[in-house]
């Protein structure tokens, strides 16, 4: 059968359900009038005190953390006020993706309102490469970019050497960073990194679009620039919800209050993009942020120049602002085509090595485009749950990208084994790298002797934590409006998960253009609820073998002006052993049917192998109850590939 077709095993998943004491249930059910399933949800994100619960419902700016509890934060304001009064040349260097972007953005804006000097520059993906490149420094240098303060954003804390170069010929430097520091932190005018070791906030995971909105609403405290706030807001929130940075604390007030912004922009260029990219709701959630808008914008540095999408947020011109939408959203196809071509060449030479049996998978490839790197490794994250490193191979250079998952921190992965490389930087789950070709199969064995080396015990399945536990008869619209006060949702903030047990499985079939959702119901206690899973042919066979617990979360279905609630299917739990009473006469049928082929390898659609076999013996067999019967019949073998059925006789 191992010849017949190669089957990727994915790991076994564990619903991992959190329980709490009913007092605790009761006391935030009772003092914030939510349900038991709501208040379980606040407990499994660890939010319990009146205090956190109190933020967490109404995440206003009086909680905001104080900017002078950010190490250098202060020194980088007077820094600034100081270039103004003098007329210094200030320069703004950032990173090509949103969060640079939307950081660029927001300084340009305010300090051009102040009268300040000030201009930008944003590095080209394919000839400079993250960080300061070296052709930037030469420019610096030779004067032919003219700056007296240097302030960069989204990048800079991995750059000792090359900061140490620009503050040797008189131009002082002030990072805005939040990226991992390495031992040593560059020496600059100011460095404002809330990881750094010795900065005392407690928001460590705002991303550099939210630290700059941070520093630049200290800044106006003295500039006193009017009606300006709330514009550098929204491009803050853009920049939290597509970095996908924890959406709690700091955050979650910059995300928060910057979508009702949003909803109401004042950004003409965003205005123009959400509407050609055929957004068309009431409102903006952060799903539209990370799913629409965002990929539109990257697509900018990722395809052409980042300076596009630069201009499209600051311009104040209608007609620019649309030929700049339309340009982002021509560039955004351009990047799903070229990505989708690497995805391809990168599975197939995964799956022709065997690459998917790694701890980590390392793959690359001759000039692919390096705007994209970073998707594929997310999309090879996905398919295979192994962390993965893209590269692309130019003239023995290798220039990469890389994506964890939560139990293998990226960064500190590369930290070990950096003698293998030539430049990198990142964070716990992404990061990017240099390397010289001749390299990358030792470095690769590198990697993953040293994630082997962690505990192999994270190999063995994937648990999946959830908040609480549902029942149909809780699946109600008071509900799903009581769950919709957490919004937004991201990292640090997902959609709730919710189990249901010991339910059962009606009605499944195929549906979507290209029939990979799934749809079906479940049933309890004389109720049902329909169920969509997008994407999930993938687990079709999971699903078919009657598992015992669903991972689910809430949606609405609106669908000719009706509305309806259904479950979102993200996973289920599988039985260490198949509870099915095999029925004789239905495995004699099916010994009918496939003895009546003369192939000895049966290959069938599951769902019209269903069909045929009731038309045939007009009875009703359900595809869950073939799947029973292949696996409890041992003379049998078979795979099942998405909805595709391979049978050996």
């Amino acid at each position: 059968m191992k010849a017949l077709i190669q089957i990727q095993m994915m790991k076994k998943v564990k619903l991992k359900v959190n329980e709490f004491e009913q007092s605790e249930i009761d006391e935030i059910k009772n003092n914030f009038n939510l349900s038991d399933i709501s208040s379980k949800i606040l407990l499994s994100r660890n939010i319990r005190t009146h205090e956190e619960i109190e933020q967490f419902l109404n995440p206003d700016f009086k909680y905001f953390e104080d900017a002078s509890h950010y190490k250098d934060l202060v020194k980088g304001c007077q820094r600034i006020l100081q270039a103004i009064d003098n007329g210094e040349r200030i320069l703004i260097y950032g990173d090509y993706d949103v969060d640079g972007i939307t950081s660029i953005s927001q300084f340009f804006i305010l300090l051009s309102k102040a009268g300040a000097k000030v201009d930008y520059y944003v590095p080209e993906r394919e000839s400079e490469g993250y960080g300061l490149s070296t052709d930037f420094v030469n420019c610096l240098k030779t004067g032919d970019i003219k700056a007296d303060l240097l302030i960069t954003v989204d990048c800079g804390i991995a750059e000792v050497e090359k900061i140490k170069e620009i503050t040797n010929f008189s131009k002082d430097v002030i990072i805005l960073d939040h990226h991992q520091c390495k031992e040593e932190i560059p020496d600059a005018y100011a460095v404002i990194n809330p990881k750094q070791k010795d900065c005392p906030s407690k928001n460590k995971q705002l991303c550099a679009s939210g630290l700059s909105f941070k520093f630049l609403k200290h800044l106006n405290t003295y500039l006193k620039i009017e009606d300006i706030e709330e514009v550098l807001l929204e491009l803050a929130c853009l920049g939290t919800i597509a970095d996908i940075v924890d959406l709690i604390g700091d955050n979650r007030i910059i995300a928060k209050n910057g979508l009702k912004k949003i909803n109401d922009t004042r950004i003409i260029g965003l205005k123009k993009l959400i509407e050609v990219s055929g957004i068309n709701v009431k409102e903006i959630e952060s799903y539209h942020i990370g799913f629409i808008i965002a990929p539109r914008i990257n697509a900018a540095g990722r395809m052409d120049s980042a300076k596009k999408a630069i201009e499209l947020m600051l311009t104040n011109d209608e007609d620019e602002a649309e030929k700049l939408a339309f340009e982002l959203e021509s560039l955004n196809v351009l990047r799903k085509q070229t990505e989708q071509e690497i995805f391809d060449e990168a599975v197939k030479k995964i799956e022709t090595n065997f690459l998917y049996k790694k701890n980590a998978i390392v793959v690359y490839g001759e000039n692919w485009h390096e705007g994209v790197l970073g998707i594929v490794a997310s999309k090879l994250t996905e398919k295979y749950e192994r962390p993965s490193v893209v590269i692309s191979i130019k003239d023995g250079i290798g220039k990469g990208s890389a994506r964890s998952l939560e139990y293998l921190d990226i960064f500190e992965a590369f930290k070990k084994n950096d003698l293998y490389l030539e430049k990198y930087g990142g964070h716990k789950l992404a990061a990017g790298l240099t390397i010289l070709e001749k390299n990358i199969s030792s470095f690769a064995n590198a990697l993953n002797s040293y994630i082997g080396n962690i505990s192999l015990s994270h190999f063995d399945y994937r648990e999946i934590e959830s908040d609480a536990m549902l029942k149909i008869s809780d699946v109600n619209f008071s509900l799903y409006e009581e769950i919709n006060k957490f919004e937004p949702f991201g990292a640090g903030n997902p959609k709730p998960v919710l189990i249901l047990e010991n339910v059962a499985m009606k009605n499944i079939k195929k549906v979507g253009r290209y029939g990979n959702h799934l749809s079906f119901v479940l049933s309890d206690e004389g109720m049902d609820i329909p169920v969509i899973g997008f994407g999930k042919i993938n687990i079709l066979e999971k699903v078919l073998t009657r598992p015992p617990s669903y991972a689910v979360t809430l949606s609405l279905n609106e669908f000719n002006g009706k509305k309806s609630m259904q479950l979102v299917l993200l996973n289920v739990e599988e039985r260490e052993e198949l509870d099915y009473k095999i029925d004789d006469e239905k495995v004699r049928m099916l010994n009918s049917i496939l003895n009546k082929t003369k192939s000895k390898i049966i290959k069938t659609d599951i769902f019209v192998l269903v069909e045929r076999f009731n038309h045939l013996y007009n009875a009703k067999i359900t595809a869950d109850e073939i799947i029973c019967i292949l696996k409890k019949t041992n003379n049998i073998q078979y795979a099942l590939k998405n909805d595709m059925l391979y049978i050996k006789k």
